[in-house]
This record gives C-alpha cells, sequence and structure tokens, in this order.
C-alpha cells in the first residue's frame, strides 16, 4: 500500500536565512522566503503571489529582512506582519508646509549670502578643476583646419 502525503509540510521553526515582501515583475506583490533545503546542501527560495499593486499608488517598495540562518519562519512572519502593519498605516507629516517654506527661503538666503561674497572677494572663490578626459589606448586628440577644434583619431 502507497501513501501519498506531502513530504515537507509547515515547519514554523524552520530555520530562515532572509524574508522579502514587496514588488515584482509586473506589479504584483510577492513574498519570498530564503532557507536551507531540507534534504540537499544548498538554498531555496519560496516566493508566494499576491495581487498587484493599483498603478500609480506610492509607497515603499519592499521589505528586506535578514535574520540568518538562527532565525525561525514564526519570527521572520511576525516581523513582517509588524512591517506590513507600519506600511499600512497612512502618511503622516512631519512637518508642516510652512516649515518646509521657511528651511527653503533659509538654504536660498544662504546661497545668495554666498554668492554676493564671493563677487565682493573673487581671491577667495573655489576654482573650477577641468575636466580630464581619458581616452582609450591608441587613440589621441588631433588637429583640424578648423581653429580649436581636435577629433580623436585612432592611430
Amino acid at each position: 500500500m502507497e501513501h501519498f502525503t506531502p513530504k515537507f509540510r509547515y515547519d514554523p521553526n524552520a530555520k530562515v536565512d532572509s524574508v522579502y515582501y514587496g514588488v515584482a515583475h509586473g506589479g504584483r506583490l510577492v513574498t519570498s522566503v530564503i532557507k536551507k533545503h531540507p534534504v540537499e546542501d544548498r538554498m531555496e527560495t519560496t516566493r508566494a503571489y499576491g495581487p498587484g499593486m493599483p498603478r500609480g499608488q506610492g509607497g515603499q517598495v519592499g521589505v528586506f529582512i535578514l535574520g540568518g540562518m538562527e532565525t525561525t519562519l514564526d519570527e521572520m512572519e511576525y516581523l513582517l506582519q509588524r512591517q506590513k502593519e507600519k506600511m499600512a498605516a497612512p502618511f503622516v507629516p512631519q512637518r508642516s508646509g510652512k516649515e518646509i517654506a521657511d528651511m527653503c527661503r533659509v538654504l536660498m538666503e544662504r546661497r545668495n549670502d554666498r554668492i554676493k561674497h564671493f563677487k565682493a572677494n573673487p581671491s577667495e572663490k573655489p576654482k573650477k578643476r577641468p575636466v580630464r578626459l581619458h581616452l582609450p589606448v591608441g587613440v589621441r586628440w588631433m588637429p583640424t583646419p578648423v581653429p580649436g577644434f581636435q577629433i580623436a583619431a585612432r592611430i
């Protein structure tokens, strides 16, 4: 008599390396668990796909939790559940629009003050370093009949 039962069942004490919850190809949500294969000497990834996110919806792209091989599947699922609850919470701005506008105004005034200072003291102005272009081996700049115009030629 043969019994056809699943060989591997859900094991809450299984050691897990990492968990990823976030957006996959096509805008679908995926939960990916990386753990050691129960029989072979290799790592395996188990992916569970969910419904996709509505187009244009913002938020976090994904959550990646590194646990190491001493963390159990139950602990990782608990951490993932807490992170999902945080992601589902509505966004509450920490600063008002006035505070942001005031910070922008301060930055603008600081920039303008620096420009005025450097106009009054041109010797303190930071020097612009020329961009040096490194050509591949066997290529050098060759002059042309047009003054100030060069072309890169292979030698």
